[in-house]
């Protein structure tokens, strides 16, 4: 985007950024045209075979003070008037300016070209004269633009180093020690650890790590980025540890990400053949029936990193500044790309279709729509997963086809898919007793998979604190009653819904819940009653 602004003569364009020097460098060995800078070292600047040349401009107060005509300025005013009086070069003009301090200082003094240089860039489309063309300012600052003068510029973020330039800072480094700080095998893993970062703040975590390990460690790397994220508390970054093999059932879902895997895998396979795998998926289900456990085994399955945050750690009491939490969330996202993220508790406070401006000042509406618009721009090595607990927490443009390439439906657990749960919690515990898993699957019926990890976890802690002994079918038997199946026996009209809705509306992440559906209802009985089941 900015190499298209530059090469359209765009008039005044904002960089925020924290590394200007780099990105100035970029644009001058790329695009080519006349390049002038104010650098408060050397002063006022003409970029010329690769450096940048002080320029004389006349003295202003060399007649009063008897001074040398022409004079090295630091003021941004006068080297744009030599700009704009003193050049006849018709070649494209372009004049940097590296904001120091507050922008709110600066700009005012720059209202007039900044007004004019719109004007004038307008003629030139009407009147196709490119004479016409103004001065091309490019502003850096790490600060927004000021909101009274941001009608006037292109704003440019997230110019942060791509993979390309990490590894050339890498190798800078490296042979600067001989090749000695790192092997050629570790350099993508290095490189991968400081996506997101910039130039000066990957350089600088290079360069501790060289200190504290003698090496340049991805991991030191990795961690201390890790570490700044989680600073903010907006974005939390987990290495998963969860696979498939340690969920029950759900195998639609397992299946669609599997086959998503594959694809992501080979992109140049699924380019020829057409196919575009899935990247956004919607899971809206029963709390506790695994959506959190799909999000990391997800991450798992691609290779990818896994990032949490969820609306509510974005919301802030500062006016606007929900909306920048959610932009930097994206930005970060954008940034660390690939990677995949998982946005919890998706539309609880965001719920509701109408104006928010009677309850919060319109903060959540511009807030929705900011993570509409980070939803939209999402790079295609973003993996996108939310999970919801309600229908009442979603807005119906939500659930717009175009949002998301999947919305599944996660319900309570099948006959299979309970013992299959059992079966995957009580193999950890070390016992000669063979589990009835028949019995447990029948007794457990309409609880979700987390109440029967609870249970579990509940009877192992009275047994084992009794009588010190592996827990049996009985002992779990027994303690059904006592772990309330809270979800259905509270909420059971927010499930029956929840159902109907999917039946309608929503792929199912599992077939075997998909066929239970009508026992859920109350359409059919189970095959087994509960009241039939002995509990020891």
């Amino acid at each position: 985007m900015i190499f298209d602004k530059i090469k359209l003569n765009y008039p005044n364009i904002w960089i925020k950024d924290t590394d200007p020097e780099r990105i100035m460098d970029i644009i001058t060995s790329t695009i080519d045209r006349d390049y002038y800078t104010i650098d408060f070292t050397s002063g006022f600047s003409q970029h010329i075979n690769n450096s940048w040349k002080s320029v004389l401009v006349p003295n202003p107060v060399a007649e009063m003070t008897g001074g040398p005509e022409y004079i090295v300025t630091h003021d941004p005013s006068i080297a744009i008037d030599y700009l704009l009086n003193h050049i006849d070069s018709k070649r494209p003009k372009t004049y940097f300016i590296n904001v120091i301090g507050d922008a709110s200082n600066l700009v005012p003094t720059l209202g007039g070209i900044l007004a004019s240089s719109k004007n004038s860039y307008r003629k030139a489309f009407w009147s196709d004269d490119n004479d016409l063309m103004p001065l091309q300012l490019i502003l850096f600052s790490p600060q927004d633009i000021p909101e009274h003068y941001a009608h006037y510029f292109a704003s440019i973020e997230d110019l942060i180093p791509n993979p390309a330039e990490l590894t050339s800072i890498i190798s800078h480094i490296n042979s600067a020690a001989n090749d000695q700080l790192i092997q050629l095998e570790n350099v993508k893993e290095l490189v991968n650890a400081g996506l997101g970062l910039s130039e000066s703040q990957f350089v600088d975590l290079c360069l501790t790590s060289v200190v504290n390990t003698g090496q340049l460690d991805p991991k030191f790397v990795y961690d201390q980025k890790m570490s700044t994220i989680k600073k903010n508390g907006i974005l939390e970054i987990i290495k998963p540890t969860i696979s498939f093999a340690d969920i029950g059932g759900l195998d639609n879902i397992k299946d669609i990400i599997r086959r998503t895997a594959k694809l992501w895998n080979d992109p140049q396979k699924a380019k020829a053949f057409g196919i575009t795998p899935i990247r956004r998926m919607l899971m809206i289900g029963i709390p506790g029936t695994g959506k959190s456990a799909i999000c990391q085994a997800t991450a798992n399955e691609l290779g990818l990193d896994l990032a949490r945050t969820g609306i509510s750690q974005v919301m802030n009491s500062y006016i606007g500044q929900s909306e920048a939490n959610m932009r930097l969330v994206f930005k970060q996202i954008r940034a660390m790309s690939p990677l995949c993220v998982w946005i919890d508790e998706f539309g609880r406070d965001l719920s509701g279709g109408g104006s928010s401006s009677h309850v919060d000042g319109g903060t959540t509406d511009r807030v929705h729509g900011e993570f509409l618009t980070g939803l939209q721009e999402l790079p295609e090595e973003t993996f996108l997963l939310c999970a919801a607990n309600s229908l009442d927490s979603l807005r119906p443009e939500m659930l717009r086809a175009d949002r998301f390439d999947k919305i599944m439906f996660v319900g309570l657990p099948s006959f299979e898919e309970r013992k299959h749960i059992f079966q995957i919690h009580l193999n950890k515990i070390n016992t000669d007793h063979t589990y009835n898993y028949d019995a447990l699957a029948d007794a457990s019926i309409y609880m979700t998979g987390a109440e029967i990890v609870s249970l579990i976890r509940e009877t192992k802690f009275y047994v084992t604190s009794e009588s010190f002994r592996p827990i049996k079918t009985e002992d779990i038997l027994h303690f059904i009653p006592r772990t309330k199946n809270t979800i259905w026996l509270k909420h059971n009209s927010m499930v029956t819904s929840m159902y109907e809705h999917a039946l309608e509306q929503w792929d199912w992440a599992s077939q075997s819940q998909m066929d239970d559906a009508e026992i859920i209802l109350g359409k059919k009985k189970p095959k087994t009653s509960v009241s039939n089941i002995s509990w020891g």
